[in-house]
């Protein structure tokens, strides 16, 4: 497992740039290490119910830094060959794509490695680049992907929370996972 670069900024934080390893939850928790005064806010609107659309997620095609790419496939748990990942709280998927649609920055996959991009409460958000060169990818376009595993992969659905677990995959030659966090992070 390869570590996430990051590059970019913070609402709240005019004219710093961030240029650091992590999580995006390590990188926040740093940041405000850094700069006592900044309390981050995470502002995309909470999910409570099942979801219906990501409208507030920056839209795809205006912030990735790849071109001619697009969504390819849906896989639902149990993932074919990941039978170790289980399903996180949607609640805690929430979380993860709020705090990645709320950053101004990309995410950095070295050539063939797995980052993971983010880890609150119970669920993780990998991005894994197949490809031989780094992969650079907008933040907020992270989220839709962890919105759309969310919305179509939720199950066990009580009304106010469910379970997650899917990964997406983009004929660029990447996918992001959501499941269950079952290391520490």
């Amino acid at each position: 497992m390869g570590v996430m670069r990051f590059v970019g900024s913070f609402e709240g934080l005019d004219g710093v740039t961030v240029d650091t390893t992590g999580t995006i939850n390590q990188i926040v928790a740093q940041v405000q290490v850094d700069r006592p005064s900044w309390k981050p806010n995470f502002t995309h609107s909470d999910r409570h119910g099942h979801p219906t659309s990501d409208a507030p997620v920056s839209a795809r095609d205006n912030a990735v830094e790849l071109t001619d790419i697009h969504k390819a496939a849906m896989f639902f748990w149990p993932i074919e060959g990941r039978p170790n990942l289980q399903r996180a709280d949607s609640n805690d998927v929430d979380r993860v794509i709020r705090y990645l649609a709320n950053v101004n920055g990309v995410a950095y996959a070295g050539p063939r490695q797995c980052v993971r991009i983010a880890c609150l409460g119970d669920a993780t958000a990998y991005l894994c680049n197949a490809k031989f060169t780094v992969l650079k990818i907008m933040t907020g376009v992270l989220a839709t992907y962890v919105g759309d595993i969310k919305y179509l992969c939720l199950s066990e659905w009580n009304g106010q929370r469910g379970l997650v677990c899917g990964k997406e995959t983009d004929t660029d030659g990447f996918n992001v996972i959501v499941s269950k966090q079952v290391d520490e992070c």
